[in-house]
Parts: structure tokens; C-alpha cells; sequence
């Protein structure tokens, strides 16, 4: 059952924490009192890894999509990849990134912070 309302920064913090110590996104959610996906977000967000990660999955170089339980999603590509790192170091919002994209600036948020743990991953294996 989800709470209604959002998560605080204990709940947080207990993510970290439990997925850190090996606990599954659906293990924390029954813990916490919220949605998987929730978890699966705030981990992303806080950059909560467990002790063992799956490899992270190639970029592709062509356009392409996935469907995601009812809906279809349009998967990013290496050079919109690259095209967001450089707005993003020009310091432009996540609204203007998505504008000139033409995504959701939830996926604009969600890629910058799964780049960012794609760069974290192979600094720690280096």
C-alpha cells in the first residue's frame, strides 16, 4: 500500500541504506510503505547501489523504444546522450534540456541521473 503522501528524508535515507545492505526495490517498498517504483526512483536519485550491480546495458546508436508496462518509451541514443551533457554543462534547466530534446523532463532527469551512475560504475572499475 502506498502512502499518500511523499516519501521523507528518513525514508530516504532507510533506501540508502537497505539497498546498500542487498535489499531488492520490491523488499524496501513493502518495508517503507511505497510503491517500487518509488524506491527504484529515490536509489537512482540518491545513487544507492547494491553491494553487487547488473551491468548497465549498451547505449544504442539508433533510435529505438521499449514498451513499459501499458505504454511505449522512446529509448535514448548515444548522441542525444551526448547532446544532453553538453547542455546540461552549459547550464541549462532540465525544462529547457527537455524543450530542445523533445522528451519529459522527468526522462531528461531520470537519463542525467542514470549517466551519472553509468559514470560512477566505471570509475569505481577503473
Amino acid at each position: 500500500m502506498s502512502k499518500p503522501w511523499r516519501l521523507t528524508e528518513a525514508d530516504r535515507e532507510r533506501i540508502a541504506t537497505m539497498r546498500e545492505a542487498g535489499k531488492s526495490c520490491g523488499q524496501i517498498a513493502a518495508a517503507i510503505g511505497c510503491s517500487i517504483s518509488a524506491v527504484s526512483w529515490q536509489c537512482l536519485r540518491l545513487g544507492a547501489e547494491p553491494p553487487h550491480p547488473q551491468r548497465l546495458k549498451e547505449v544504442p546508436t539508433v533510435p529505438g523504444s521499449v514498451r513499459r508496462g501499458n505504454h511505449i518509451v522512446r529509448r535514448f541514443t548515444a548522441d542525444e546522450d551526448a547532446k544532453l551533457v553538453e547542455l546540461e554543462a552549459e547550464g541549462l534547466t532540465t525544462a529547457e534540456i527537455s524543450r530542445r530534446l523533445g522528451r519529459p523532463p522527468n526522462s531528461v532527469l531520470g537519463r542525467i541521473m542514470t549517466l551519472a551512475r553509468r559514470d560512477a560504475r566505471m570509475e569505481a572499475s577503473a
